[in-house]
């Protein structure tokens, strides 16, 4: 079983136990959006969120504000042009805040990733050809991030987020390093929230 068959399997997994844990509560949502580290990459992910708690116990607090922790498990794909090729697994805790009235929410989460890159490294030029075929190394990452964004929630089914990461890129084989990235996406919902 090679390394993205264990990733997707692993991907699968979470989501399986992430359902079955939260199988009576109705707020779930899919995220679906652009992603890009360093703002030079381009990419995509595809994220399940789910309320784990609804915080303010107090009633005059809850009618003021809706404040909730989330998990929010995540997956993605980004590339840089002839460099390389990454993939993201990235479960978040996220903390949610916004007035009961409103649609309009801030949030702020921690997320504990794998990143699994696919970097291109030497050639071989075929005489014949022309052509370069290049190698390319796997490299794995652990990627602790810090995330802030802002969003809308939806109406009926649909709603959008913009969200701010930064994060280190943590590997016993290669140098560690910072990882920026913004993501901006829709937010669906198959049931409405009332």
């Amino acid at each position: 079983m090679n390394l993205i068959s264990k990733f997707l399997l692993f991907f699968v997994f979470t989501y399986l136990v992430s359902s079955a844990l939260v199988a009576q509560n109705s707020n779930k949502e899919w995220q679906v959006g652009y992603f890009a580290p360093y703002l030079s990459n381009m990419g995509g992910t595809v994220g399940y969120a789910f309320d784990l708690k609804e915080l303010g116990d107090n009633s005059t607090e809850q009618r003021k504000s809706k404040q909730r922790l989330q998990i929010l498990t995540q997956l993605g794909y980004f590339a840089q042009t002839n460099v390389s090729h990454n993939f993201l697994l990235n479960p978040e805790l996220v903390y949610r805040w916004n007035k009961s009235d409103k649609r309009f929410f801030l949030t702020s989460s921690v997320g504990l990733g794998y990143l699994l890159a696919f970097q291109r490294q030497d050639g071989t030029l075929n005489l014949g050809t022309g052509k370069i075929i290049y190698r390319y190394d796997d490299l794995h990452y652990f990627l602790p991030s810090l995330n802030i964004g802002l969003g809308v929630d939806p109406k009926k089914h649909l709603g959008f987020y913009f969200k701010a990461t930064y994060g280190r890129k943590l590997s016993i084989q290669n140098a560690n390093a910072a990882f920026v990235g913004i993501s901006t996406g829709l937010i669906v919902t198959f049931n409405s929230k009332k």
